[in-house]
């Protein structure tokens, strides 16, 4: 049917209940409301309507909770009048609460949508937190997703019975009174409709329902067609991000945005007050997904502990511009410190943060980052400053005061082909990353990149253009040899005849770098050599390498094995430089040639073979595979002595070793080979694919002993041993090579790597880890693991010269500046997160070095956790590195701290942000537990 239009805005078809109403005769002045019905405006200027029981389509009618309607206008209203008198008259005032949710209003809080965790759903139990007693469950209603616009929404009206006022235009529904219109719904036990000032008012149990939210109240005014709303005594949650809050009154706005008057908030369950925010203006903004108030005390157990006049907080995962939670800390190194970080959201793809950090010994540092995101390029960019108040550094060589950082990561698709990547830092001296934290997320290595690459990807091949220098961090190393620039050009032939893969390797490299001279002065102003002054030799070269490498090989596959033969020529040519000091000082066997080439054929050929069976083991069933594998290599020698090493370092022995074409890394020495060598994995799988366990075992079998080596500084001293004439160069055999690996379920797993020398009857070296973490409890967390290694090779920079084994220095020439073991790895490391009761876990790490006879890192604590807070307090211990000399003994110094942590989720890292960092690091498997806890 169709009315005319009433005298009030046309866009708030909830009104036009009472027109229908008018409509009925006089003689019957009460409506059972046993139909429902959809208003619009329509097209000739009158209301559209029509019941919905003759529209299927339509949404069910909301059901009533009372039996039956009352019989009479009068009886109606009074009934109606004194429920909500009642329900007013015994619900406590929501400023007397304390953070707590009202119990008047429901003892099991089930007016907020409480459900209690054994009521929940094996879904909804995934979404809840281990330690909650249950969650904010939004029910299932009509209209819930409906996203149509609110002037173009019908209304649908439900109560047990209504009545009308023509004259003074109002109408009045009672008993279980559900108005809905869009996604937004009313509740109420009494609803008056006043036409005139285009409003509704609301008694007694008010719901105001909206996505993902509700707002529970004892009186309310609506109005419909902007959605705006007033509640009353007001109680508010918000499902998804499972918080919760209180106010005098609540305002909905049309934008959907909540504005709360002397309001609370809080993640904790409705019976809990264990921390609130309180302000005496609140908003909430589900649009954004932030909230903001002024006047803040932050109440633990309705104690204040903090005040602050503004305060800008989430209220789910989406970014929006305001001040993050902010960081105190003390240490000896910073004193006092206060961090206060601001985010700025510029844009969905563009955001900056700016880091002010307040540090009492060293003043501000004022850090920040911008982050971009486009179609073809991503990438930050960093930078920091800071007068530097601590002097304890002014002796120190390379030190300076005012302290500065700056930070530029990107990649670039500049077409589908091309591809940029800039990897640039720079700081003011190389003590910045050991006296000062950052909060960029950059990696600190002892060299910092400074690189340019552009890579072109052909359909067959890659040319890649790369500019790479270095920026010291550290003064107790070697400068490290820069590429400016270096070009390379890899691919194979497009055509394969007869099944043969032509491949091709090519590179230009410049390698340049500027060398310290003099004395280094330590922290006491005392002067030691600078260990690049110590170079001597090839050592002090600098020059350019062209490489190429075409390569020829005939890959032949079957399911039961493979065949893989391959002839390689490798052709290099040197173009050098040398300082005078550098060709006075060549060791007895070199000559320095400044123009060198190097030429060496590499044939090998790699096969294996492919079996499996189906078997059991322990009552389950597996495929088991043998996979024999057997590699023959032969390189012929090339001297190279006079070559210089660049990039170039001798690979630690492992199994996987034993298929390598060249035991050196880069590309400064080809090592000489004629040996054979011998493998078998043995695999365990299940029938879904679970690798159960795998066990691999290989040795290789040498023809002739080994000639090339590192350069070697032996010049015929009696107490010296050329390196061509170590035990593992004249060895017929390599020691026997063991992996395994064995996994019980999906929770735990072992490996486990060793290599035995059977000719010295010893381990060359080996590890053993086992970690365990369920799927479904990732909150266990156990790891216990042991480390050995004593066969690397590596350059000695206090000696300048290579060296086998893991001392510092020369401890027979120069025992002052000699570190026994330094390099040698014999660590064990034990690790773990437990529950020990519901709520409470402890935590802990052992790390000891036996090769020194130290503990590298010990902590213990504890951790509390509930539905809406967290605490840790953990003691730790360990070995702090500053450099204040070039002996690194002298710069390791045990510390010790009391670490305390509190996060109150829903807000944030209160106190003890720095537990995190070193947490994440020490335990495996504690970023997975943290990622997947509530």
């Amino acid at each position: 049917m169709a009315v005319k239009i009433p005298a009030f805005r046309k866009k708030f078809p909830l009104l036009v209940t009472g027109s229908l109403l008018a409509l009925q005769p006089v003689a019957m002045p009460v409506a059972i409301a046993a139909e429902q019905f959809a208003c619009q405006p329509g097209a000739g200027g009158g209301w559209d309507c029509a019941s919905s029981a003759a529209s299927p389509t339509l949404p069910p009618r909301p059901a009533n909770r009372g039996t039956a309607a009352e019989s009479s206008t009068g009886a109606v209203a009074q009934a109606g009048t004194s429920k909500a008198q009642r329900q007013a008259a015994t619900t406590t005032d929501v400023t007397k609460s304390k953070g707590r949710a009202l119990a008047s209003r429901s003892a099991d809080y089930s007016h907020l949508d409480w459900v209690p965790r054994e009521q929940l759903t094996n879904a909804q139990l995934a979404e809840t937190g281990p330690y909650c007693a249950g969650a904010y469950i939004e029910p299932s209603r009509p209209g819930q997703f409906d996203d149509t616009p609110m002037s173009e929404a019908p209304t649908y009206v439900s109560a047990k019975a209504t009545r009308h006022e023509q004259e003074q235009e109002v109408s009045t529904l009672a008993g279980e009174v559900v108005l809905r219109q869009g996604s937004m719904q009313a509740e109420a036990d009494e609803a008056s409709l006043y036409q005139l000032e285009n409003r509704g008012e609301l008694k007694g149990n008010v719901r105001l329902r909206d996505r993902n939210a509700l707002l529970v109240g004892d009186r309310a005014e609506i109005f419909l067609d902007t959605g705006e709303a007033k509640v009353e005594n007001a109680e508010y949650v918000i499902h998804d991000s499972r918080t919760r809050g209180s106010a005098q009154y609540a305002k909905r706005e049309e934008t959907a945005i909540i504005r709360l008057k002397d309001g609370t908030y809080t993640s904790c369950a409705p019976s809990e007050n264990t921390w609130h925010l309180r302000g005496n203006n609140v908003t909430l903004n589900p649009a954004t997904g932030f909230g903001s108030a002024t006047n803040v005390t932050l109440r633990v157990k309705d104690i204040p502990v903090f005040y602050t006049p503004y305060i800008h907080f989430p209220i789910d995962d989406r970014r929006q511009s305001g001040f993050l939670m902010p960081t105190i800390g003390s240490s000896s190194d910073t004193g006092l410190a206060l961090l206060t970080p601001y985010y700025f959201n510029l844009a969905p793809n563009f955001d900056a943060t700016l880091y002010p950090h307040f540090m009492s010994d060293r003043g501000l540092l004022m850090e920040g980052e911008f982050r971009y995101l486009t179609r073809s390029s991503e990438g930050q960019f960093g930078a920091a400053w800071l007068d530097d108040d601590n002097d304890d550094r002014k002796l120190q060589s390379e030190y300076e005061d005012q302290r500065w950082m700056y930070s530029w990561q990107n990649r670039s698709g500049l077409d589908s082909r091309l591809l940029a990547e800039i990897d640039y830092t720079d700081i003011s001296d190389p003590y910045y990353f050991q006296d000062l934290d950052t909060q960029l997320g950059i990696s600190q290595p002892d060299f910092l990149d400074q690189r340019g690459t552009l890579t072109w990807r052909g359909d067959s091949y890659t040319a890649r253009l790369n500019v790479h220098a270095y920026e010291r961090a550290t003064v107790t190393d070697i400068t490290p040899y820069e590429r400016l620039p270096q070009l390379t050009l890899d691919g194979r032939l497009p055509y394969q005849p007869g099944g043969l893969s032509f491949t091709y390797k090519t590179e230009f490299v410049s390698f340049q770098r500027s060398l310290r001279d003099g004395n280094f002065f330590n922290e006491d102003g005392n002067p030691e050599r600078w260990y690049d002054d110590r170079l001597r030799g090839l050592s002090r070269a600098e020059g350019e390498r062209v490489h190429v490498e075409p390569g020829v090989s005939l890959p032949l596959n079957w399911s039961w094995g493979f065949v893989k033969p391959s002839l390689k020529f490798l052709y290099t040519h040197y173009d050098l430089d040398i300082d005078q000091r550098g060709e006075d000082s060549l060791f007895m066997e070199q000559q320095f040639k400044s123009s060198q080439d190097r030429q060496v054929p590499v044939f090998s050929v790699d096969s294996g073979l492919y079996f499996d069976r189906d078997t059991q083991l322990f009552g389950s069933d597996y495929r088991q595979t043998l996979e024999p594998r057997l590699f023959y290599l032969y390189v012929p020698e090339e001297d190279q002595t006079d070559i210089p090493i660049f990039d170039s370092g001798e690979s630690s022995f492992s199994y996987s070793s034993l298929w390598r074409e060249n035991r050196f890394s880069g590309k400064d020495r080809i090592g000489d080979a004629n040996q054979v060598s011998l493998g078998v994995t043995s695999r365990w799988v299940e029938p879904n694919g679970l690798e159960r366990q795998r066990f691999s075992i290989g040795q290789a079998f040498y023809f002739e002993d080994r000639k090339v080596t590192m350069p070697d500084s032996y010049n015929g001293q009696p107490d010296r041993t050329p390196l061509d004439k170590r035990s593992d160069y004249t060895s017929d055999v390599s020691p026997y090579a063991l992996e395994y690996m064995y996994r019980y379920n999906r929770d735990w797993h072992f490996t486990s790597t060793f290599n035995w020398d059977p000719d010295s009857h010893r381990t060359r070296s080996g590890s053993a880890m086992w970690h365990y973490q369920p799927a479904d409890n990732p909150g266990k967390i156990v790891n216990i693991g042991y480390r050995y290694r004593n066969d690397t090779m590596r350059f000695n920079q206090v000696t300048g010269e290579w060296q086998y084994g893991g001392d510092y220095g020369n401890c027979d020439t120069n025992p002052d500046e000699c570190i026994k073991d330094y390099y040698k790895i014999d660590q064990h490391d034990f690790s773990f997160i437990w529950p020990v009761v519901p709520q409470w876990s402890v935590i802990g790490r052992w790390q000891h070095d036996y090769s020194r006879s130290r503990t590298l890192e010990a902590f213990g604590g504890f951790e509390y956790d509930s539905c809406c807070w967290k605490m840790r307090l953990i003691s730790r211990y360990w070995i702090d590195y500053d450099e204040t000399s070039l002996n690194p003994d002298r710069n390791d110094e045990p510390d010790t701290g009391l670490f305390l942590q509190i996060v109150f989720k829903g807000l944030g890292n209160v106190i003890g942000g720095a537990t995190e960092t070193f947490l994440d690091e020490g335990i495996q498997g504690y970023r997975e537990r943290e990622n997947q806890a509530f």
